[in-house]
């Protein structure tokens, strides 16, 4: 079988990438492109060609891909990324790690342009603010909440997935509501290259592979938003669940669930937007310090006129047609579980249905069920998250089938055995490394108060 051929160009607006002559484009609003330095456009068309692609040879089992363009300053970076995930992709789509990290290291890449392009060390003028990686789930809300309460006058952006099959049309009326309410544009980033992981349009099964550079890919991206926003910081959504990991089921391969959006990858990321700006645009998480249930807590009570714009589930199901909580899937009930368990009434962040009833028991790993959208579940962590929520939602009267056949169980005893380890585990503040340090004591303050106020 023949090679794969990647070519990729400049233009007015962005980054055109095209493969198998088709035009995969990522499309700025003119005056942001033109505020990005030249070496630096070329320099991230040479390494968002790769970051958006590089899987391609594995998902249409091609022996190697070229690219018609310079070798990418990043490579190394995306080949660790594109590794640390491996596990994870196949444990999703039940095939072998061994024989996916084979072929992977049996890929050739070719760049046909041997000369790396180095970004323009110019950086951006007057830094000041924060961009927001915004997705309206509760992780990047808070995370604007709190960057807006510490006076970094944050400025959201989402980046369009075309493969999200009803996402773009709730998230769009949300943004809508959003500027009515608080006179706040969202900006948007269009890039075609998402469909390199929509696998319809590919002709080919569905697989994971393809989203584990997303992080990466995104905060590239996001550097021509810096330049005309004047951005100090570019903030994403990564709490201390992150970092959680588990062995697979032959005690072979540890399985990241999300390595992008690890403490440790933040790190890096935060190497490559520096690199890509001159040194003056610094990546981090303002709520690495936090676990989940702590992050719903928080964004409910303490900012609940942003909270009801939380979305979280992808709706990739006719279930998602209509409204944005699909309440057919293990993100919407694991976000009605975290409300229950902190005391929050979950029809504040827009959920309708009662989902610890039995017909939902399959959502929870707790009750032997599986989680395809979030192997976070199958994490030590994550089973005992929802012990600790279950535990907190029955003492706070929470109504449901499963809270009563948690309570006839053994859980409930294992629960109040280890109440005191668990309460420390997930209502505290954690160390963070990805914390910008002269943030962290005013960002470490206002969850001092929100954990003060939390009633177990």
């Amino acid at each position: 079988m023949k090679p794969l051929h990647i070519y990729s160009g400049v233009t007015d607006t962005g980054v055109d990438i095209r493969f198998r002559e088709k035009s995969y484009p990522i499309v700025y609003p003119t005056s942001v492109w033109g505020a990005t330095p030249k070496e630096t456009q070329t320099a991230l068309k040479d390494n968002l060609a790769v970051a958006a692609t590089m899987h391609l040879p594995l998902v249409l089992d091609s022996p190697g891909i070229v690219y018609h363009s310079g070798c990418p300053l990043l490579e190394p970076y995306f080949v660790q990324n594109f590794l640390k995930d491996i596990p994870s992709c196949t444990e999703v789509d039940g095939t072998s790690t061994d024989e996916t990290v084979r072929k992977f290291f049996n890929t050739e890449y070719q760049f046909l342009e041997p000369e790396i392009t180095y970004p323009s060390r110019q950086p951006v003028d007057s830094p000041h603010g924060a961009l927001v990686g915004t997705s309206f789930g509760k992780d990047s809300l808070l995370t604007y909440a709190v960057a807006d309460e510490i006076g970094l006058e944050p400025e959201m952006v989402y980046i369009v997935e075309q493969s999200m099959t009803y996402e773009q049309k709730h998230k769009t009326e949300l943004a809508r509501r959003f500027k009515n309410e608080f006179g706040k544009q969202l900006n948007i980033l269009r890039h075609e290259t998402g469909k390199f992981r929509d696998y319809p349009h590919l002709g080919v099964p569905y697989t994971e592979m393809g989203w584990g550079l997303q992080t990466t890919e995104y905060a590239l991206e996001l550097i021509p938003f810096a330049y005309a926003l004047k951005a100090k910081y570019l903030l994403f959504g990564n709490e201390q669940t992150a970092a959680a990991t588990y062995m697979d089921a032959k005690g072979r391969w540890t399985v990241h669930p999300c390595y992008d959006q690890s403490h440790r990858w933040t790190v890096h990321i935060d190497q490559i937007t520096q690199t890509f700006s001159g040194r003056s645009v610094n990546t981090g998480s303002l709520i690495e310090p936090l676990m989940d249930m702590m992050i719903q807590y928080t964004l409910a009570h303490r900012y609940p006129q942003l909270a009801k714009y939380q979305m979280s589930c992808f709706t990739e199901t006719e279930a998602g047609r209509s409204y944005r909580w699909c309440h057919n899937c293990s993100i919407c009930a694991k976000m009605y579980l975290m409300c229950a368990g902190s005391g929050i009434d979950p029809t504040k962040i827009g959920l309708r249905v009662n989902m610890l009833e039995r017909e939902y028991k399959r959502f929870f790993t707790l009750f032997g069920g599986k989680s395809i959208t979030m192997t976070y579940a199958h994490t030590k962590v994550g089973r005992d998250e929802q012990l600790f929520a279950f535990y907190l939602a029955a003492k706070k009267g929470a109504e449901g089938e499963l809270i009563e056949e948690f309570k006839a169980s053994p859980l409930i005893q294992e629960a109040k055995d280890r109440e005191e380890e668990l309460y420390k585990t997930f209502c505290t503040l954690h160390t963070s490394i990805s914390v910008p340090k002269e943030l962290r004591a005013s960002v470490n303050s206002i969850y001092e108060e929100e954990l003060a106020s939390f009633q177990i």
